[in-house]
């Protein structure tokens, strides 16, 4: 169990890491982002599926939820997001890369929807406790939000609406995971109770 805790801690310290980092490379990337690829925002994007991969293996290894399908189909799109991410290093422009990067580049978007549903899952669940049940769910309304911030506001305002939901959820969760393990783990830390005599 002590092994478990530790490697949850260590997840969680990986989410909170690669969700400030893609904090940072949103910003650092802006604009340019829509017409060019920037490598910063790639390196910071990469580090963001990590740690999302790292939440996915949690809510495996915490049974946080009855089936293991949501989290292996998260962990599943995540590989092809990062494919896309590895190999845009090799190009300049988006409209450069081949046409089966291109298709991989839709694991993105599908990831993301995939942390909301598995988010959505684990509150319904109810086996992680405290703030933990309801971060996955907020982490994973990003993609709620940012889609209306996007088309309203633009790009510009874009980028710092997400950086701030990615430290004020996922990086939030990553810290929780981090400092409080054992409210991950479903039996854990509660107290037993009191037997009476029925004398």
């Amino acid at each position: 169990m002590d092994r478990l805790l530790l490697r949850i801690r260590l997840a969680g310290a990986a989410l909170a890491a690669g969700a400030a980092a893609w904090a940072a490379g949103t910003i650092i990337a802006g604009e340019a982002v829509q017409t060019r690829i920037v490598h910063a925002g790639t390196v910071a994007g990469i580090l963001y599926l990590l740690g999302v991969a790292a939440l996915a293996w949690t809510v495996m290894a915490t049974g946080a939820l009855r089936s293991r399908v949501i989290p292996i189909v998260q962990l599943v799109l995540l590989a092809g997001a990062l494919v896309y991410s590895f190999a845009s290093f090799g190009y300049r422009f988006h409209d450069d890369m081949t046409g089966w990067l291109v298709v991989t580049d839709v694991c993105w978007p599908l990831a993301n929807l995939c942390t909301l549903v598995m988010g959505a899952a684990v509150a319904g669940a109810g086996r992680w406790r405290g703030a933990l049940r309801w971060y996955p769910l907020a982490s994973g309304c990003w993609l709620v939000v940012m889609i209306p911030v996007k088309n309203l506001l633009g790009m510009g305002i874009g980028v710092y609406v997400s950086a701030a939901w990615m430290l004020g959820t996922y990086a939030v969760l990553g810290l929780l995971l981090a400092v409080r393990p054992a409210a991950a783990v479903p039996g854990r830390g509660t107290a037993a109770a009191p037997v009476t005599s029925g004398a």
